[in-house]
């Protein structure tokens, strides 16, 4: 950790990132409870699948706002305010879930408003804490902390469900937030004084979009890897969507039981991919360790998987485990060479405008496939939809085969 020491010691820097430790923890704590939650009380994924989108919705709907609306008030009190309202929000739920099933939507809907005001908010602070030498690592440490957070918090909150209660788990959500509010309490004010109003940073912020939109589609190498991209974003939602149908169909475990055996192992199979693909990425070509990643996860979904039923339980749970590790480290595999060739292709004073679209089109596209995989798996049950996922990816494999040859030369 010698390189991070300049950032570690910045005590605003530490208290920025305590909080968004803490509000990452506990808002994947809620997400994984809560769509266990809703899929043990309705027996549905359908029920399941409005989760994300209550989740999602607001990122369309009330982000550019958010964003626009960040860079005219203090944005220290915009995470103070963001962390006390999730709080409460998360409180009234662990108190109020058995009397009202559906009460999980709204939750999830308004801490997800909140976060909308959040994430811009912490994002802009962070440049005016630390040195701009300092930044890349200050990211870094984000990054790092954020995918950790997502590990531990999906992969542990159903075994702390069960040990103490759907309840008291909920509530340990509510007290990580609290807690993120006294630290945020720490920061000092940030507030950027921009003329002109929300309404003129809304039209700004379409307006960037619009560019960035134009830029992608008139450059094919930059064109296929967004699409890409989107594609493995899409595929990991509809995953963690069906989490709960995977672990009582396929696993024939409570779904509350899926950390240990499918999110944990998929985490560090991401990780231990990330740092192969980072000593790999400029010895090979990266078209070459996409296909095999590809490949890899068309194998796993569709053979893996339908074999997995036919093993006896111990071994078959084993399998599985291994397969999930080699879902994460094949997605990282995919994922990591082409982010950096879309990065590379991307001239500097494009690349805010590039992946402005990126998030915000990724949110949109999942809302609609997520719904459509959820009533697959409720009709036709889980396995067809990982084969249906694997096949997709077999697609991919032989479309960059056989198209992307000589369009993507340089990847």
């Amino acid at each position: 950790m010698e390189d991070f020491s300049n950032v570690l010691k910045n005590k605003k820097f530490v208290y920025l990132w305590s909080s968004q430790i803490l509000s990452q923890l506990a808002i994947n704590i809620m997400n994984f409870l809560v769509l266990v939650n809703i899929y043990e009380r309705t027996n549905s994924t359908i029920a399941a699948s409005f989760i994300w989108i209550a989740y999602g919705a607001p990122a369309i709907l009330i982000g550019p706002f958010a964003a626009a609306a960040v860079d005219l008030y203090d944005k220290r009190k915009i995470l103070v305010l963001s962390n006390f309202l999730q709080a409460i929000i998360i409180l009234f739920y662990a108190i109020l879930y058995k009397q009202f099933v559906y009460i999980s939507y709204v939750v999830v809907l308004a801490y997800s408003v909140m976060d909308q005001f959040y994430v811009p908010a912490e994002s802009a602070t962070l440049p005016q804490l630390v040195k701009k030498d300092d930044l890349p690592k200050a990211n870094g440490l984000f990054f790092m902390s954020q995918q950790i957070a997502a590990m531990v918090g999906f992969g542990f909150a159903g075994i702390l469900s069960e040990i103490v209660g759907f309840g008291p788990a909920v509530l340990s959500g509510a007290i990580l937030l609290l807690i993120a509010f006294t630290v945020s309490l720490r920061l000092p004010s940030q507030r950027r004084y921009v003329h002109g109003s929300v309404d003129t940073g809304v039209w700004h912020f379409f307006e960037r979009i619009k560019e960035g939109y134009d830029f992608i589609r008139g450059k094919k190498t930059i064109l296929y890897p967004f699409l890409f991209l989107m594609w493995l974003q899409v595929s990991l939602a509809i995953l963690v969507v069906n989490i709960p149908a995977i672990g009582t169909e396929i696993v024939k475990t409570r779904p509350s039981l899926m950390g240990p055996i499918m999110i944990v192992p998929g985490a560090v199979g991401a990780l231990l991919g990330t740092l192969t693909i980072s000593r790999i990425i400029n010895r090979v070509r990266k078209k070459i360790i996409v296909e095999t990643a590809l490949f890899s996860l068309f194998m796993i979904f569709v053979f893996v998987t339908g074999i997995v039923t036919h093993l006896p339980f111990w071994i078959g749970r084993l399998v599985l485990i291994l397969a999930f590790f080699g879902i994460g480290f094949s997605y990282v595999s995919a994922l990591i060479p082409s982010l950096t060739f879309m990065q590379l292709q991307t001239p500097k004073k494009l690349m805010g405008r590039l992946f402005g679209n990126f998030w915000f089109l990724t949110t949109a596209a999942t809302l609609i496939p997520v719904l459509f995989a959820a009533t697959i798996t409720e009709i036709l049950g889980a396995t067809l939809l990982m084969v249906v996922l694997g096949v997709v990816a077999g697609a991919m494999f032989l479309f960059s085969k056989i198209k992307l040859s000589d369009n993507l030369a340089a990847l």
